[in-house]
């Protein structure tokens, strides 16, 4: 059964004849996608794991090509899922992966894993140009061993040394941040429209800061204005950089360090990109900043319930704020929290909860949401947290999220630059850096419970979610 028609699925029933795959680890070993195939083809499994590993041997015998198996099987795995591409030599590949069934293929897998066709090989993702800017180590993570500060002037170097990233797109990167440090953003970046995403979404994350120390955003008089308003006296020109490299700070690319002490914190985005995106962890710190300025009470003041929200999401780990909401919007009750913390305690030790042992609340509460209780790593226990986290999101919803981040935001102390590129033939420029203070954001806030609530765990936090 070749399932190429299913085009609302994820993955590769998603794939169409002839998309391009590409090796992380080099940009030079590539695949084409062939087709998608499902065995059994008259039903959704074997009757038995014999007839399955029968038919994939028969297959395995009449195929010219390599036939690489991604999983081990399992007497419950009694279908085969079987991905047929052919690699830039000409070679055809047969990647595949035993599955409970073939009922629904959607979502199983999204790209070949490393490793499968020979010690270190990078695995295979999908080529489109969204994918590859996400394929190369050059997040200042990946730069920098320590957050600096630094002088502009020295950011080339650090990306000099870096590993695992295209020579040709290091050398582009090396160049062009070499020229901004020298006050010339019209560098002309040879061949750059190859990276021209990676440019705009990386490259200018380095850039950015530099551009408003040598003062070559659009903007100077917002640059000034931001200057007078953040730095006490001093100047962009005489601050140092400092690159966060904690995953916890989503809204800071980078900070201006002044010699003063003063820190104005950096948001870079691509030009087409939209507005930034604040983590809650960000707008605390905004909070506690401005919490005893006179100028910020009517926020505290109008925003009260949404600001609790957000510090009890910050200050807490993922359960217990969890949970304080919960019984805050009087979703649960003491005996309620008691049951779901002892399902949690059993559930690290090994052990799965049974529906007698929740109350009867949360057993409304998982009779009214469905969950895969297939999966081997199903638990009563999680399905009763995610479904309780849908009913927290809708409460939590009818709050005033959106009036709350945007009121904050007014009172930030970081500044937002997108960077775009200008294309010439295959040479581009990255000559353009829309300065934005205060910040802006344009579209609608929403509390995400649903992400990190699953019923077979909690992934994590609520968080955010921007539209």
């Amino acid at each position: 059964m070749i399932t190429s028609d299913l085009f609302e699925s994820v993955g590769f029933p998603n794939r169409k004849q002839g998309d391009e795959f590409y090796n992380p680890k080099d940009d030079n070993d590539t695949a084409t996608f062939i087709e998608l195939i499902a065995y059994p083809d008259s039903t959704t499994k074997f009757e038995t794991p014999e007839l399955r590993d029968q038919t994939l041997k028969s297959f395995s015998d009449q195929v010219k090509g390599n036939v690489f198996v991604l999983n081990k099987p399992n007497a419950g795995l009694l279908g085969l899922y079987i991905v047929h591409m052919v690699d830039s030599k000409g070679q055809d590949d047969y990647y595949v992966k035993y599955v409970r069934s073939t009922a629904d293929l959607a979502g199983i897998l999204t790209q070949i894993p490393v490793n499968i066709k020979a010690p270190g090989h990078g695995g295979y993702r999908f080529g489109s140009k969204s994918a590859r800017k996400e394929a190369y180590a050059i997040k200042p993570s990946n730069i920098f061993t320590s957050e600096g500060p630094y002088e502009p002037a020295q950011i080339p170097g650090y990306v000099q040394a870096a590993q695992g990233m295209p020579e040709d797109l290091k050398a582009q990167m090396v160049g062009y941040l070499s020229a901004l440090v020298k006050g010339n953003k019209d560098f002309l970046i040879q061949d750059g429209d190859k990276y021209r995403t990676v440019h705009e979404n990386y490259t200018g994350e380095f850039a950015a800061p530099i551009a408003i120390v040598t003062a070559q955003v659009n903007e100077q008089a917002i640059r000034q204005k931001a200057e007078q308003t953040l730095l006490g006296g001093e100047r962009f020109a005489n601050c140092k950089v400092v690159f966060p490299l904690s995953a916890t700070e989503k809204l800071v690319d980078s900070k201006l360090v002044a010699p003063n002490g003063r820190t104005v914190n950096v948001s870079s985005k691509a030009k087409s990109g939209g507005g930034a995106a604040a983590s809650m962890e960000g707008l605390m710190d905004t909070i506690n900043l401005k919490r005893d300025d006179p100028d910020f009470k009517p926020v505290l003041e109008q925003f009260g319930p949404e600001l609790r929200m957000m510090e009890t999401v910050v200050k807490n780990n993922a359960v217990d704020g969890f949970l304080q909401l919960a019984r805050e919007q009087k979703l649960i009750d003491q005996q309620d929290e008691q049951a779901i913390r002892a399902g949690i305690a059993r559930a690290k030790e090994g052990q799965k909860s049974t529906l007698e042992q929740l109350t009867s609340r949360l057993q409304n509460y998982v009779g009214n949401y469905g969950a895969d209780t297939d999966n081997p790593r199903y638990n009563v226990v999680y399905h009763a947290t995610a479904a309780l986290s849908r009913v927290l999101g809708a409460k939590l919803g009818e709050m005033d999220v959106t009036g709350a981040v945007k009121a904050i935001l007014n009172y930030s102390t970081f500044v937002q630059i997108y960077a775009g590129t200008q294309k010439l033939g295959n040479d581009i420029k990255m000559n353009s850096f829309k300065m934005v203070w205060p910040p802006e954001y344009d579209g609608t806030v929403y509390i995400d419970t649903a992400k990190n609530f699953t019923g077979t765990e909690i992934r994590g936090k609520i968080s955010f979610k921007f539209k």
